[in-house]
């Protein structure tokens, strides 16, 4: 019955591997498919664009930043200078997804899981990360450095189950190149893992020059990180790494200002894991099982849990850091947390949790080719939850998270929205204004933009003098990024909501950083003061627009307002 059902699967099992590449790719591209730009593609492209073209927003402050990302902008760059933003958006991520189809086929050949159930796991995988994280971190998505980095630590993953080291330390370090965080962590999981092997001796002397070499293509990524760290952490009473970890980005780095939908989607996460760890080693004391692992002991799945169990202790640690220390010594405390304590725990815990129980379910695939057959017909009640949950939870994702008509970087101007109420497409309303700037307006024209958007530098291709989601990386710009972040902040009135800008208000801007274009919302700035740039007529065409509008200080009538000012403060 064996042989017949090892028989039924051989066209399968003798596929050529890039069908089964192609196949993963294709399940990739379902589960993460979205408009352009995503979350972070109007943060990185553009900046990877001026890494090649210095002409491009050339008066911008964050992209003259320094970049901790060199590899991953350098690559990107020419690409985006030549073929434009879109373009270059979609071929990195078709080339991330192909990367993490052909990382996780290796990593899924390496735990022996059933060449059928891989699929699901994958979409399995991927669903427990979106639903599950607790910091907000992805693997799988947009396309940026991480998504280049994470299938190298896959890839060097499979190669840890499989005791081939060498391969790992240098697959690991290929992801330290690209993301010196995201690599950083996974490599130092799989360190402290290798440091409690036995014949720690014989091991290294086997693999030293294996060491050197990932040393040196892992600094690719850690110089430039460092160098960016280099600066002066407090100027005057300002913190850099406070600024990072309290006030832009604490949704990723402070635990105790995790939305509590994190902290129990997290839980689950865990409580999911230590089930898939409990149920797969009581499985394995099988006589099955046993029999499997002293017939292939070149295969290691439990591996991935003990990876994990120190990601989670790596997050543990990060937690203990924000309760003990982020009230009583914020300085230190954000000096450690700015180095994202839980982002390997989002991947990790789901990654070895999916893995772990697929494998207890399917019961040990027998066969060494893997093919899944068997197993299916051995335990189908098994399987059925399983399967069911993947194809739902996928389901989920494709058509809720990623089948939206606006990209996710648009939708925070679209969605903030200021107290004079407008019913108009806003979105549209959003391209069309920025399309205008994009033609009408000088390349070197430096812009005061609204608070609440983050994607006026990808549609409208012009400088800011601040953006919210822009933050840099190094400590000197994150004091000057907070400098203006905070000198910019919308005016508010005396009950506290938002209301528009002054005319003297504009002008004491312009004269600080040197502005002559100013972008407002019009849900807020209502009443237009200086000149109007936009919306206007256009010759016979009439130009409506009732989100935004361009208001312009020329510079003789800024020099005019400012001596006014000054005489009246004179006066």
């Amino acid at each position: 019955m064996k042989s017949e059902a090892a028989n039924d699967m051989q066209p399968y099992a003798a596929a050529p591997t890039f069908v089964q590449y192609f196949v993963h790719f294709i399940v990739a591209c379902l589960l993460a498919a979205q408009m352009a730009p995503a979350v972070n593609e109007s943060h990185y492209i553009p900046k990877a664009r001026h890494v090649w073209d210095s002409t491009f927003a050339p008066h911008d402050f964050f992209l003259q930043s320094h970049d901790s990302h060199y590899l991953a902008s350098w690559s990107a760059g020419l690409p985006a200078t030549l073929l434009g933003f879109v373009t270059t958006t979609w071929l990195g991520r078709f080339a991330s997804w192909l990367l993490m189809a052909i990382a996780w086929v290796h990593l899924m050949r390496a735990v022996r899981m059933p060449a059928l159930l891989s699929p699901f796991v994958f979409a399995f995988w991927h669903v427990a990360v979106t639903l599950g994280h607790w910091s907000g971190e992805w693997a799988l998505g947009g396309f940026e450095a991480k998504s280049i980095a994470y299938p190298f630590v896959f890839l060097g993953l499979s190669a840890v189950v499989r005791d081939h080291w060498q391969k790992a330390w240098i697959y690991l370090a290929i992801a330290v190149a690209w993301h010196p965080l995201a690599g950083g962590w996974a490599g130092m999981s799989v360190g402290i893992y290798w440091l409690f092997l036995p014949e720690l001796r014989r091991r290294m002397a086997e693999q030293w020059l294996a060491f050197v070499v990932a040393i040196a293509i892992g600094l690719i990524g850690v110089l430039p990180a460092a160098m960016g760290l280099a600066g002066e952490n407090l100027d005057g009473k300002v913190v850099a790494s406070q600024v990072h970890v309290y006030f832009r980005l604490p949704h990723h780095l402070c635990p105790q200002a995790f939305i509590p939908l994190r902290h129990w989607s997290a839980t689950v996460t865990l409580l999911v894991f230590i089930a898939a760890a409990g149920w797969y080693g009581l499985a394995s004391r099988t006589g099955r099982a046993q029999a499997d692992v002293a017939r292939d002991r070149s295969s290691s799945p439990e591996r991935l849990g003990a990876i994990a169990a120190i990601a989670i202790t790596f997050a543990v640690i990060g937690l203990a850091i924000d309760l003990l220390m982020s009230e009583r010594m914020p300085s230190t405390a954000s000096n450690l947390l700015r180095f994202y304590w839980f982002r390997w725990a989002d991947i990790s815990v789901p990654l070895a949790g999916s893995v772990l129980l697929w494998l207890a379910a399917a019961g040990f695939p027998d066969s060494p080719d893997c093919s899944g057959i068997n197993v299916i017909r051995a335990r189908p009640l098994h399987l059925v939850p399983l399967v069911l949950a993947a194809t739902m939870g996928a389901t989920y994702v494709v058509a809720v998270v990623n089948a939206s008509t606006i990209p996710v970087a648009d939708k925070l101007v679209v969605e903030t929205t200021g107290p004079i109420s407008k019913k108009t497409d806003r979105y549209q309303d959003w391209l069309a204004v920025c399309a205008w700037i994009r033609e009408n307006t000088p390349e070197d024209s430096l812009w005061l933009t609204p608070k609440y958007q983050q994607s006026f530098k990808w549609h409208a291709q012009r400088a800011e003098v601040v953006c919210w989601k822009d933050v840099p990386q190094d400590n000197q710009s994150v004091h000057q990024w907070f400098e203006r972040i905070t000198a910019c902040e919308p005016p508010r009135d005396s009950r506290g909501v938002v209301r528009g800008w002054t005319e003297a208000e504009i002008v004491r801007l312009a004269d600080k950083y040197d502005f002559e274009w100013i972008l407002v919302d019009r849900t807020i700035q209502d009443k237009p003061i200086l000149e109007v740039a936009y919306p206007s007529n256009d010759g016979l065409k009439y130009i409506a627009n009732s989100s935004f509008a361009v208001l312009r200080l020329r510079p003789s009538i800024r020099a005019a307002l400012t001596a006014k000012l000054i005489k009246g403060n004179d006066e």
